[in-house]
């Protein structure tokens, strides 16, 4: 694998090895993102969101970061920290009976409505719902790799969360129409 750029094939490789390996979310997931260096990815494995139409649902990555201690946010119920719960919010809001409120309440805080999170059933609600329908897999990579294999990831699955380093999102529009809808909700309950 080159630093700068890797193969068609060497994403697919990648793709592949996410999807084969996995799992869900369980406390040996969460202690990877303190243990491990690289990528991770969410794998979705429903139907809510567009998933196959035949019985079993084909699954495929919804979202890749880079592993850090932070990256546990997304698992945790609190949706002002995570731009993945605020996309499957927006995306669930009605079949789930998802509340949006404002972040905050402090007047000064500018991005309290656009980086809304839900009340408390409504968190508790959605992160159920990632527990049964998302799968957590890692790659650990190093340096350069890092960086390439991510890109890599990005632009050969184009997942639906990703907004940066992603032109072939086709949903990136959609979903942050459904994400502005939602901050509108936060804000009519402030």
């Amino acid at each position: 694998m080159s630093g700068d750029m890797i193969t068609w094939e060497e994403r697919q490789a990648l793709t592949e090895e996410l999807l084969a390996t996995a799992k869900a979310f369980d406390a040996a997931a969460e202690a990877a993102f303190a243990e491990k260096n690289g990528v991770y990815a969410l794998i979705y494995c429903g139907k809510e969101l567009g998933g196959s139409p035949w019985d079993e649902p084909e699954a495929h990555i919804v979202y890749v970061g880079h592993i850090g201690e932070d990256s546990i946010r997304h698992w945790l119920d609190d949706t002002g920290i995570s731009t993945v719960r605020r996309s499957l919010s927006a995306m669930l809001h009605s079949a789930c009976e998802l509340v949006p409120v404002p972040k905050s309440d402090d007047p000064d805080d500018e991005d309290r409505f656009a980086n809304y999170k839900l009340d408390p059933e409504s968190e508790s609600r959605l992160t159920a719902w990632m527990k049964e329908n998302l799968r957590l897999s890692f790659l650990e990579l190093e340096g350069e790799q890092l960086e390439a294999s991510y890109l890599g990831l990005l632009d050969y699955n184009a997942p639906m969360f990703n907004f940066q380093h992603n032109p072939n999102n086709s949903f990136g529009h959609q979903i942050k129409a459904y994400r502005l809808q939602m901050s509108e909700l936060a804000a009519s309950r402030a």
